[in-house]
């Protein structure tokens, strides 16, 4: 499972000139990605996540306090076991905001 969600990250984020960075893929990927769409190009965070609580965590207490929450909340979280899109919806939360594809 993890060589399908290393192959689906990938190949959805080369059809969308999304920049990935060396350190991806060193852990084994999971099924929650995030993307950075305040870098140009925009970037996948090199960590995966299997748990939304882990996802949310991280926007929390490492985006949120680097780019500011309003700034943070824009930023998309890709479900890849799911096929959609989410995004952080503050307080632990996740909301669904649209499909991958």
């Amino acid at each position: 499972m993890s060589q399908t969600y290393k192959k689906l990250i990938l190949d959805y984020c080369a059809q969308r000139s999304i920049f990935v960075p060396v350190g991806f893929g060193r852990n084994t990927p999971s099924r929650y990605a995030v993307v950075r769409t305040d870098h140009q190009p925009p970037k996948l965070v090199a960590t995966t996540w299997f748990k939304q609580e882990d996802v949310a965590y991280y926007f929390e207490h490492f985006l949120e306090p680097q780019v500011g929450a309003e700034v943070a909340r824009t930023f998309p979280v890709l479900d890849f076991k799911e096929g959609r899109k989410l995004r952080f919806a503050g307080s632990t939360r996740l909301a669904e905001d649209g499909s991958l594809a």
